[in-house]
């Protein structure tokens, strides 16, 4: 017998414009959708969401730009605010195009630090959830005790990838279950031995749940993803992200910068 098939569903919220209870929104959500959680789904939730709910809210015409903000500000099109805003939260700054300062934060390739200004209201910014994966880490315990059910939790987030058109869906924190298969070690069909291979499954389930979440007005921000097979586990390890000189990518603009003072 075959693996059984991942089954995604989604689940419809209201629109929100300012902070709420997460656990309670959700209820009200499952409630609405005639859905409920069961012992191994994994919960993929938006980020924009989860910033939403903890009040991540920027007004970028009251942000005062230092010296730096400004001078990349008028070097790419930018206002002060938003580059002041990308700045404050970049890990590094690699470099900057007409509009955008390609970084690094929280160990994950984001053009403007994830601070987004779409389905958000005007001149205001939405920035990443704090600490994503502890952020994880706590809503699957708190699924465990609103809803007596074990889960994992993949947090998501959408991005553009080299030379291709459109994004996809990444994670951007976990919890609950390893986020890297490692296959090294295993053989192919044809008996050779893997020597690098490892599988990003939360990546994975993030881009899997996007075909349902949508950009623009789909109003998906959870999907349950249920029959992944997945071991769930109490044991959290967070570490995903390789050092900027080991990435390919980030190696090829050698010229990076170093991170804010």
């Amino acid at each position: 017998m075959g693996p059984e098939a991942v089954k995604l569903i989604p689940v419809m919220s209201r629109a929100k414009r300012r902070p709420f209870e997460l656990m309670e929104e959700l209820n009200i959500s499952l409630e609405a959708n005639g859905l409920q959680l069961a012992d191994g789904d994994v919960l993929v939730i938006s980020g924009k969401y989860l910033a939403m709910a903890e009040g991540r809210f920027v007004d970028l015409t009251k942000v005062v730009p230092l010296d730096d903000a400004r001078e990349y500000a008028s070097r790419f099109g930018m206002s002060g605010g938003l580059a002041e805003t990308v700045l404050r939260e970049s890990d590094f700054v690699l470099r900057g195009l007409q509009g955008f300062l390609l970084t690094i934060k929280d160990g994950f390739f984001a053009p403007n630090a994830g601070v987004d200004k779409s389905n958000i209201p005007k001149g205001e910014a939405i920035l990443h959830p704090s600490h994503s994966s502890r952020l994880a880490a706590s809503i699957r315990r708190e699924v465990l005790v609103a809803f007596g059910v074990r889960v994992g939790v993949v947090i998501t987030d959408s991005r553009l990838q080299p030379l291709r058109r459109g994004t996809v869906g990444i994670s951007i924190g976990f919890s609950g279950f390893d986020a890297v298969v490692d296959d090294r070690g295993r053989k192919d069909l044809f008996g050779n031995r893997l020597k690098v291979t490892r599988r990003a499954v939360a990546d994975n389930l993030a881009c899997a749940a996007e075909l349902l979440m949508g950009e623009s007005d789909e109003r998906v921000p959870v999907v349950i993803a249920r029959s992944t097979g997945l071991r769930l586990s109490d044991t959290d390890s967070f570490d995903i992200s390789v050092p900027p000189d080991e990435c390919i990518f980030v190696r090829g603009l050698s010229d990076y910068w170093k991170p804010r003072a």
